[in-house]
Formats: structure tokens, C-alpha cells, sequence
């Protein structure tokens, strides 16, 4: 701790009260005048012209007695302490007034601007450079959404899945996903949005229009703003499908977007399909495709190895046909009315 010593010129300057002789301590001015203080007060508001300040001063006070030059450190101290307490207050309120920029836009120019959709069911099987090339761009990616602490603005969470589209029209855009995509990934738990993304990666807000009651299904409705190429993805019966069959699935594994991986169906166990094609974190949600074009399941999850380190590639799909179940959804919005259209689709759609 640096000694107070008090110089010969400020003993001299010293005085000893004559109405109050008891008290016999000397009263020394004070080491900086007020008006010095009022003078630099206002620095207070401007903490970077308050910190050059500071630093010259505390250069050129190095030639000053002890006691000033103690009284000065004190004051800049509180002064630079008060006036990072205000700017930090003054940023908060700043960040929480001002209008945050959204990171989403208004649709899917990609999917708004397409002439034309893919011919489905395809009348011979597809290979898998076909399913890459037709059915990919039917696949999305989905996000819950996080709402931004400061504002009402949403943004992506870290949650990352998969969705496909169910039908086109003037209107806008229904795509299928799965419930515990919307609904996790540090999202807002039944929030009524989620952020839907194609190949180019721009956000765009969707309505979650209806919930499956037992199944783990979502369905999500994007307004259109352009365009009027209408399309209805087929759904296939499951009593259809064939132990055996070949399938696809499209999905973001790991991030991974837009990754084909191809199986078999190796078992039908009421609503679930089991499936050998390879399913990780972010196929969730994404469509499980026959080797027509055909709608065949929802992938749902994967069975994990460190719970159940005996399993090997166990996966699992929701048959799609539990789609067209009006009875099993619950609606908000205008979701019943848009899954009603897709359902009465499907028995015009050539099979």
C-alpha cells in the first residue's frame, strides 16, 4: 500500500480552527478543487474518452505529492465504475428496444418459383441416382423455433430434422414431419412454429397446423408467395408394402443435409415400419420412399446403441397412410381443412 506523505507546502497551508480549540487536528484543502470534479463529471457518459483520459492523467500525475495523486486514482476509479455500470445499461436497453433483423423470410422462393414436380408414382422402379435426382428436392429441412430473449423475434434452435413435402397448391406448401422435431431441440415445446429450409439454406417460418394424438407426426403449413404448379406426393396403402421391399430415405444425418441411404423393410409391426436403411440424429422427420415415389413412412427414430449396445441398426418409421387418419390428428389453424384437401387428393392420384 503506497504511503501518504504530507509535503512541506501543504503543512504550511495548513490552519488550525480559533472558535474550537479543543480540536487541534489541521485541516488540509482538499488535493483536487471542485470544479475539477464538475469539469470532468459529463466523461462519465462516454467510457472510451473516460479510459484515454484516465491513462494520460495517470501519466502525468506520476510528479504529484502522494495524497493527490492517491485522491485523483480514487476518483477515475469510481468514475470509470459508474461509467461502465451505464453503458452496460445503456447496451441492454439498446439490444432489447431496437428491433432485432429477422433470419427468416417470408416463404421458399425455391419451391415457390418450381414449374414442375415429379411425376409420382413412377409407372417402373426408380434406381437410386433417380430417387437422388426426383425426390430429393421434395425433402426440407425443419428446426423448432427459439425466440430470441430480447424480442419476439424467432430464429433456428440447435435442433435439426427432416420434413417432406405433401402437396402444392395455390395456396401454399403442407410438409410432413416428425412431432418431436418441432417440439425439441431446445425449442418452444408445442410452439405453434418451426423453421422450414431448402438446398439453399434460407429459413422460412411454417404454421404447425396439426399434431398426431398417439403417433409421433406433424404437420406444417408454409404460405405461398408465388407461383401455382400444384403436386400431391402418393401415400401407399401399408398393407401394400412387403417385407423385403426395398425403400430410400432422405434425411440430414449429423447435419449431413440432404443424404440418400437405401434399405429394405424388415418388418411391419402395426404403425411402425422397421427398416435396415440407416438412420442417425437429423434423418427424423424425413420421408421413407418406395421404389415408385411412393410415400411409404415418417422415420421417427433409431434405436440407441449406448442404452441398448446389443442393437445393430435398428430403425423405425410411422406408415404413412396413418397420414390420412383425420380421426388421429389434432388441428390448429386451418390444419384440418388442409390435411382434408391432401386426404381426398390421394384417391384421384393414379396408383
Amino acid at each position: 500500500m503506497e504511503k501518504i506523505v504530507i509535503g512541506a507546502d501543504e503543512v504550511a497551508q495548513a490552519t488550525v480552527p480559533t472558535d474550537e480549540p479543543a480540536n487541534l487536528i489541521a485541516k488540509l484543502p482538499p488535493p483536487i478543487p471542485w470544479w475539477a470534479r464538475v469539469c470532468l463529471s459529463p466523461l462519465v457518459l462516454v467510457l472510451p474518452i473516460l479510459c484515454v483520459v484516465t491513462i494520460l492523467l495517470r501519466v502525468a500525475m506520476r510528479g504529484l505529492p502522494p495524497r493527490s495523486r492517491y485522491a485523483w486514482v480514487s476518483l477515475f476509479s469510481t468514475m470509470l465504475a459508474i461509467s461502465g455500470l451505464l453503458t452496460s445499461v445503456a447496451a441492454v436497453l439498446a439490444i432489447s428496444l431496437a428491433p432485432t433483423p429477422s433470419v427468416t423470410s417470408q416463404g421458399l422462393s425455391e419451391l415457390d418459383s418450381r414449374t414442375g414436380f415429379p411425376l409420382l408414382p413412377s409407372a417402373r422402379d426408380f434406381t437410386a441416382e433417380e430417387v437422388s435426382e426426383e425426390l430429393k428436392p421434395l425433402v426440407t429441412v425443419i428446426t423448432p423455433t427459439l425466440r430470441n430473449w430480447f424480442s419476439h423475434v424467432e430464429g433456428p434452435s440447435a435442433g435439426l430434422g427432416a420434413g417432406v413435402l405433401l402437396q402444392a397448391n395455390t395456396e401454399g406448401f403442407l410438409i410432413a414431419t416428425a412431432r418431436h422435431v418441432v417440439d425439441g431441440g431446445g425449442g418452444t415445446a408445442n410452439g405453434q412454429h418451426a423453421l422450414v429450409a431448402s438446398a439453399s439454406g434460407t429459413w422460412a417460418t411454417a404454421e404447425v397446423v396439426a399434431r398426431h394424438q398417439s403417433l409421433d407426426m406433424a404437420l406444417l403449413w408454409l404460405p405461398r408467395r408465388s407461383g401455382s404448379t400444384s403436386f400431391t406426393l402418393p401415400v401407399i396403402q401399408s398393407k401394400e408394402l412387403r417385407d423385403g421391399e426395398a425403400v430410400f430415405v432422405i434425411g440430414h444425418p449429423q447435419g449431413l443435409r440432404f443424404t440418400l441411404s437405401t434399405g429394405i423393410i424388415s418388418r411391419k409391426d402395426g404403425d411402425l415400419l422397421q427398416i435396415s436403411a440407416p438412420v442417425s440424429p437429423g434423418n427424423s422427420g424425413g420421408p421413407l420412399f418406395n421404389s415408385r415415389g411412393q410415400l411409404a413412412g415418417i422415420v421417427i427414430l433409431m434405436v440407441d446403441k449406448h442404452q441398448s449396445p446389443n442393437a445393430e441398426n435398428l430403425n423405425f418409421a410411422v406408415r404413412a397412410d396413418a397420414l390420412l387418419d383425420i380421426s388421429g390428428w389434432g388441428f390448429s389453424g386451418e390444419g384440418r381443412r388442409h390435411l382434408e384437401t391432401f386426404e381426398q387428393s390421394q384417391h384421384s392420384a393414379p396408383r
